[in-house]
């Protein structure tokens, strides 16, 4: 009996370290994932203009250590123009580097300017297993979402105010124009984030045609915030230690009543 006691004990022992190696490991994965694309240049960068689906529009990109300028110019001629710059996903140190896989991520953080548009676009560009045509850019599946700007002819002429916004992911959404370009009567809900080919930072719908306009961008990345995910991972913690502890007492108990038991004898 005594040999099982001690048995019990050890195993049991083993198995509270067990737990408590596997929780640190799970604890130390959950930790906030993310990828910067400007300052740290992390992918190419190139300048966007609607040249791909017929437009007329203007970009160019001027890099700076901390500020990356997009001077732009909207041209008339298509129902859906636009100018800015993108980061080439498929693409790391100009070497290629396959479609990129969004999933593991759910937030996107971005810090903008301009001189006159008071908003801009956001724009994830994936690879369609159905409509796109061997990775052609005019056939990627386009997902947007509109974010604010500040445009700092309108504010007094500082260059120092800049537009934070902090997205999920799932806030991306297909447009209209998409889905009518592919004979869609209304959104299929795939988004293909596994299969990211391009982000995109274009003008918004307040950019005004045929005036010389610039894009301002500070900081852009993208992470996973993992803090809910965290919270029940502290509260699995609290059980395995409530367990230890009651373990223990136990451990405690079982060895008082032998001692006693040797007094008495």
């Amino acid at each position: 009996m005594k040999k099982n006691n001690r048995i019990v004990k050890w195993l049991g022992a083993l198995a509270f370290s067990a737990m408590l190696v596997m929780w640190g490991v799970e604890f130390w994965r959950s930790c906030d994932d993310f990828v910067e694309f400007f300052p740290e240049r992390t992918f190419d960068i190139f300048p966007l203009n609607d040249s791909a689906v017929g437009g007329f529009s203007t970009s160019e990109v001027q890099l700076t250590d901390t500020l990356l300028i997009a001077s732009v110019n909207i041209r008339t001629g298509k129902a859906f123009t636009y100018a800015g710059v993108g980061f080439n996903l498929k693409s790391v140190g100009k070497r290629p580097a396959g479609l990129l896989d969004l999933t593991k991520f759910d937030s996107l953080e971005v810090r903008v300017a301009s001189k006159r548009m008071n908003s801009m676009k956001l724009r994830i560009l994936t690879d369609d297993p159905v409509y796109t045509h061997n990775g052609d850019y005019a056939t990627l599946r386009v997902l947007e979402k509109d974010i604010p700007s500040a445009p700092y002819l309108l504010m007094g002429g500082s260059k120092e105010r800049f537009a934070v916004s902090k997205i999920a992911l799932s806030e991306f959404k297909v447009p209209e124009w998409w889905l009518s370009s592919q004979g869609l009567e209304k959104d299929d809900g795939m988004t293909y984030l596994n299969r990211a080919s391009f982000f995109e930072i274009a003008s918004g719908g307040s950019t005004l045609r045929g005036i010389p306009d610039e894009m301002e961008i500070r900081y852009v990345r993208i992470w996973c915030d993992n803090s809910e995910y965290r919270k029940t991972l502290y509260g699995v913690l609290a059980c395995i230690l409530f367990g230890f502890v009651l373990f223990y007492v136990y451990a405690l108990k079982t060895r008082g009543g032998k001692d006693a038991k040797k007094l008495d004898a």
